[in-house]
């Protein structure tokens, strides 16, 4: 049965070590508590499970809006933290080298290089119009919008796939 965490019954805190820290009211307690998202890609601020630093389910937010605002930040902050998925904004170029892709992107967090494997690999459709790119260390890129991409980016992917 699972135990949805509301504002009635959850108390979130920053702890001076950084680390989050829970306490479900009439029940127990959290430290390092880990926030995952069930449904990172398709509902990301909806079925928020906690969990204690041992890896012990604590409950489930349903939505983020079940929490009050000072809990909504701390959970937003810690999923920032651990979904950081910087987005493509062009693609300079792709070439491919024995087996592997050299990807020359912008993001919103500036220039980078990609190495992937196989595009097959490490590229997924998530949509007809969004990507998620995986490297070699399985970092994560967002194409969030194929159609948003200049002209020249969007021949330089649909050359490739």
């Amino acid at each position: 049965m699972t135990n949805y965490l509301t504002a009635a019954n959850l108390i979130l805190e920053m702890a001076p070590d950084e680390t989050l820290r829970a306490q479900v009211q009439g029940q127990r307690s959290g430290l390092r508590v880990d926030v995952l998202r069930a449904f990172p890609l398709s509902h990301p601020e909806e079925n928020l499970v906690l969990r204690d630093g041992g890896g012990v389910e604590l409950g489930v937010i349903a939505k983020m809006t079940d929490v009050n605002e000072p809990a909504q930040i701390l959970l937003r902050a810690a999923l920032d933290r651990r979904y950081f998925l910087p987005k493509i904004t062009a693609i300079k170029s792709i070439f491919e080298r024995f087996g592997f892709s050299i990807w020359e992107v912008e993001t919103d967090r500036g220039p980078v290089s990609i190495n992937t494997k196989a595009i097959n690999d490490a590229l997924s459709e998530i949509t007809p119009d969004r990507f998620i790119l995986r490297d070699t260390e399985e970092n994560r890129f967002e194409i969030p919008h194929l159609s948003a991409l200049d002209e020249a980016s969007r021949a330089r992917f649909q050359g490739k796939v």
